[in-house]
């Protein structure tokens, strides 16, 4: 016993000048640690897991469970140290309001919250950021995943379902960008006449005049090299066949 206690006693003394150019090693090594992510999946689709407002003429409140566009992003970080995403970014390419013909009926409107607000009212392109702090880490060698919402700006959203084409850079601690997209994303719009049902979109005939313009729009979206089109863009895309 006496003998283990002695040599655990002499190794801080063992070699002082070995002892602290391990520890330099150590801290280089570590400071040489770096994230490396890479998108294993991507995909968009409805949520109805947003907070919102409902607004009518004289009053406001807040309401919960609507539904709009998400963005779901698997990642997995190939380095050899923590990827930490500290900024989101979002690239608009394109964003507007489709046609509608048919009346919504009453003044009543609700407008859902998004992570990434996109103004009607901007031209593209441009760029917004998340406005929440972002402190995403995904460990060495570990998938991990997240979802991001994005839509149009409550204030400027209207009843018309809206149109985005969008590409989304995440910004890591280390100063490296990963961009993802593009991306073709639709909210559903409060049209009674024309908006998503299950797995395809209804156009009542009152609204049947102003699809062919709506069917030219969605095919040049679809048309732009590598797009990924959210679940019900593409349900959309279908729908609108008839009228091109």
């Amino acid at each position: 016993m006496a003998l283990v206690f002695s040599i655990i006693a002499l190794v801080p003394a063992f070699d002082s000048a070995s002892s602290g150019d391990s520890q330099a090693d150590t801290a280089k090594t570590e400071a040489e640690r770096r994230g490396l992510l890479e998108v294993t999946a991507v995909s968009a689709r409805f949520t109805d897991k947003l907070d919102g407002v409902e607004k009518s003429t004289d009053s406001e409140k807040k309401v919960t469970g609507l539904i709009g566009p998400a963005v779901d992003i698997s990642v997995r970080n190939r380095g050899s140290g923590s990827a930490i995403i500290t900024k989101v970014t979002v690239n608009v390419a394109r964003s507007e309001s489709l046609a509608t013909c048919g009346g919504t009926g009453g003044d009543l409107g609700i407008a859902a919250h998004y992570a990434v607000e996109i103004p009607l009212s901007k031209k593209p392109p441009f760029t917004r950021a998340t406005t929440e702090d972002v402190r995403f880490d995904v460990k060495s060698g570990e998938n991990d995943r997240f979802s991001l919402t994005i839509g149009p700006d409550t204030e400027e959203a209207g009843k018309a379902p809206w149109i985005g084409v969008v590409t989304i850079t995440l910004h890591d601690a280390d100063g490296s960008d990963l961009d993802i997209g593009p991306l073709a994303l639709v909210s559903e719009g409060e049209d009674e006449h024309f908006y998503p049902s299950g797995f395809s979109w209804k156009i009542s005939p009152a609204s049947s005049s102003c699809m062919p313009n709506n069917a030219r729009t969605v095919e040049k979206v679809m048309q732009i090299p590598g797009i990924t089109p959210s679940k019900e863009f593409a349900a959309l895309h279908r729908a609108l066949r008839p009228y091109r």
